[in-house]
């Protein structure tokens, strides 16, 4: 199964590779500007659907329960604005990258600066953030399964383990192997295809990838007895005992946070952060327009009605298709792997490792060799040093869906399950390689070094520079142990630019000053809050600059952060020039943008108006969050509830697909 999955990638780069090189950056980087709705929004789920996100997923409803998806469902609200505000302004921009917005945008050397300076940051940086976590949950995934030494025969993997370079060793070298293997196959088809393989995997891939996260959840709900059977063994397995360190069924099983323990309540943040969470983080990140890998996707739309349906499309996708079966095979691995028996295994391995006395034969055939342990509960441990410097075996609930994998699948479908979730890792893998390239082309070596480049010499270059970005990722990424600390840093980054990104498209009075201003204060307090957090011992989730009064959780820091920002970087507007006439003219002819550009756009009004545009933002979240509790009260067998909410739902997608088809109704009526 997996090297099917290997050789069909390899296949797609060697097929599209001439298509690739025409056209030069648009054929390699934006696909030739030809691709549907359907393509587009389902290779930017595909690139959110990492391979460690049902890992993150089962971590969080062990120690949230289902509304530890929150942390993510909150998007919902930034997806649909994205799509009503902002995705057909990125198709019609005629851009290469985001980047690339700046100049068109502001003009002038302030804004050649702006662009240079955000290609090189996202380029390295916030790419090695991304794959860091995502090559850690590959090595979960992998680590169960992939016994190298087994399949390669004991005297080839010992001549790999003497030559293999300690800078590449992502926790073990079975793990090193498989992620290497997958990243060279990765950069061969990426390289090769550009963004149209990228694309054409990525649709394959999320095929595969959904389909059997369906399977799995299915499966591993029937190793339990159907629904009934899983939320009944729930609440005997959890009951409501306010003694017990883990979380109570019914916060396992609840979609809304409790806020009843002191500060932190059953989601474990403040209820003042799940407040931000939903009325302000959304907006202040700088990924609010669709910054990134997702507007690389958008201009690469046959043109903006498509890119627009597009992002429709992601949006219902990621929240509704992808939520249910990660969180109900996250319910049922708690079912399975009973926290209770877990942490005494836990703690059986310990004893183990303190005293030889307790090791029985099973646990030293587990030390010795993972892959023929017969302990289904070792599968969910990880070594650690306590604060006395003893190594000890901890629970990490996030291995519990990998091991559920491997004890719930039969034959053949574990194999097909395993590779599904290769593919999650190769598109993750795959659009970031492939985004970070396109600044390196287009915004370096194209605007400084050859604008007059051929189109052969700019497909190359583009492709040294996939090579390139994903080597330097790979290392980076080796040196990456503590992701929630990596978050807090990008997303205290990322906080400064969200007002500037709104402001840029809402008002003609940003300039780039505004950007660069919010930038760079986000970018200062985001790094000298790490490194405060790193050097003052207040290890995960509480490194903070500001006093505790003001940020007890990770969230109240960013908040923080993006509000001096965006005072900064409205200060900052008022006390500079504003953009010249003639580049907002160019900018309102070619984007149409809409809000406030009363005697500034020159004549050019946007396709849809401000106030209908809000309506139809306001139709789409809502149809998405009650599609999304429909099925999830569907699954947790209240009937009445559920179909009335996905009833819902329908309604308000008519709605907002019927105002979204208005614009290009009324086009074709003009024409």
């Amino acid at each position: 199964m997996i090297v099917a999955l290997l050789l069909f990638s390899l296949a797609v780069g060697l097929l599209v590779k001439d298509k690739a090189s025409e056209g030069g950056m648009e054929g390699f980087f934006v696909a030739g500007r030809k691709m549907r709705w359907w393509f587009l929004g389902t290779s930017i789920v595909a690139t959110t659907f990492a391979s460690d996100t049902p890992l993150a997923i089962t971590g969080w409803i062990a120690q949230y329960g289902i509304a530890g998806n929150w942390f993510w469902w909150s998007e919902v609200i930034a997806a649909v604005a994205m799509t009503v505000f902002f995705a057909r302004k990125w198709r019609n921009s005629g851009v290469v990258t985001d980047v690339e917005i700046a100049e068109l945008r502001y003009g002038g050397a302030q804004a050649t600066v702006l662009r240079t300076v955000k290609a090189s940051v996202f380029s390295t940086f916030v790419n090695c953030i991304i794959l860091g976590w995502v090559f850690a949950g590959m090595a979960k995934i992998s680590e169960p399964f992939m016994h190298w030494e087994a399949l390669l025969g004991p005297g080839i993997y010992s001549f790999i383990e003497a030559w293999y370079p300690e800078s590449l060793m992502f926790q073990t070298l079975d793990n090193s192997i498989t992620i290497v293997l997958l990243l060279m196959v990765t950069l061969f088809y990426s390289t090769l295809g550009g963004l149209r393989a990228v694309m054409i995997t990525d649709l394959v891939q999320f095929i595969l990838a959904m389909s059997m996260s369906i399977l799995v959840a299915y499966l591993a709900v029937q190793h339990v007895g159907g629904l009934e059977s899983m939320w009944g063994q729930l609440d005997t397995l959890y009951p409501a005992d306010a003694d017990s360190e883990f979380l109570s069924a019914e916060r396992v099983a609840s979609f809304a946070p409790a806020f009843g323990e002191g500060v932190t309540g059953s989601l474990g943040i403040p209820f003042t952060a799940f407040v931000l969470t939903l009325g302000v983080m959304w907006w202040t990140s700088g990924k609010v327009d669709g910054s990134g890998y997702i507007a690389q996707r958008l201009y690469s739309a046959e043109d903006g009605g498509q890119a627009e349906k597009g992002a429709l499309w992601y949006a219902f996708a990621n929240f509704m298709m992808r939520s249910w079966p990660w969180a109900i095979a996250g319910v049922a691995a708690l079912v399975i792997y009973p926290r209770a028996e877990v942490t005494q295994v836990a703690q059986d391995f310990t004893n183990c490792l303190q005293d030889a006395s307790y090791c029985t034969a099973q646990i030293a055939t587990c030390m010795d060799n993972r892959y023929a342990c017969e302990i289904s509960e070792y599968a969910l441990l990880y070594k650690d040093v306590d604060a006395s410097g003893n190594t000890v075996f901890l629970e990490d609930r996030e291995r519990g869906y990998p091991a559920m994998i491997r004890d719930v699948m039969p034959v053949g479908l574990l194999g097909l399950a395993l590779a599904s979730l290769m593919a999650a890792f190769m598109s993750t893998v795959s659009t970031h390689i492939n985004w970070g390239a396109s600044y390196i082309a287009n915004d370096f070596y194209k605007r400084f070094f050859d604008p007059n480049a051929s189109d052969r010499r700019m497909t190359w270059v583009g492709r040294l520079s996939t090579l390139g970005i994903a080597l330097v990722s790979a290392w980076v990424a080796t040196f990456i142990d503590n992701i929630g600390s990596m978050w807090e840093l990008y997303g205290g980054m990322m906080a400064g630019l969200g007002l500037p990104h709104l402001m840029r498209w809402f008002w003609w009075r940003a300039n780039a000053w505004t950007e660069i201003s919010g930038m760079v204060i986000g970018l200062s307090l985001a790094t000298i809050n790490f490194a405060v957090g790193q050097t003052s011992g207040y290890g995960e989730g509480q490194m903070s600059i500001f006093p505790a009064f003001m940020a007890s959780h990770a969230v109240h820091v960013i908040a923080w952060i993006s509000l001096a920002a965006g005072i900064g970087s409205l200060i900052t507007t008022f006390l500079t020039r504003p953009v010249d006439e003639s580049i907002l003219e160019e900018f309102a002819r070619r984007v149409r943008p809409m809000g406030f550009w009363n005697g500034h756009n020159h004549g050019y009004s946007s396709e849809r108006g401000l106030l209908a545009s809000v309506v139809y933002w306001c139709t789409g979240t809502v149809s998405i969050y009650s599609g999304m509790f429909g099925i999830g009260y569907l699954l947790k067998l209240n009937y009445a509830l559920g179909f009335g909410l996905l009833a819902l739902c329908i309604v308000a997608l008519v709605i907002t697909v019927h105002g979204i088809n208005a614009v290009d109704r009324g086009a074709g009526d003009q024409a």
